[in-house]
């Protein structure tokens, strides 16, 4: 496993912005070692950063009335996704 990997969830609330979403992607991956965005709003990352410096970039692209929450995936951990994501995650952690 290289670096950590984070879950990072964002509710961007002003008029569903599609700039906006576009910026948050190429933030992600411009900046990630890998990613996966396993539901609309939300991106599995793979980084050597925390998730303070993850946090800091999306505060530049977004508005003062979104929503963000990035944390650490780290086992157990539980869902319904596809079986390439479970693969992809199983690899990193």
């Amino acid at each position: 496993m290289v670096g950590l990997l984070l879950l990072i969830s964002y509710d961007l609330n002003r008029h569903e912005r599609p700039r906006a979403y576009d910026e948050i992607r190429q933030l992600i991956e411009s900046n990630a070692i890998d990613s996966r965005r396993p539901l609309y709003s939300q991106w599995f990352v793979q980084t050597n950063e925390l998730p303070d410096a993850w946090s800091d970039r999306i505060s530049e692209v977004a508005d003062e009335d979104d929503n963000w929450f990035v944390v650490q995936v780290q086992r157990p951990y539980q869902g319904w996704l596809d079986h390439d994501l479970w693969t992809w995650l199983a690899e990193r952690l």
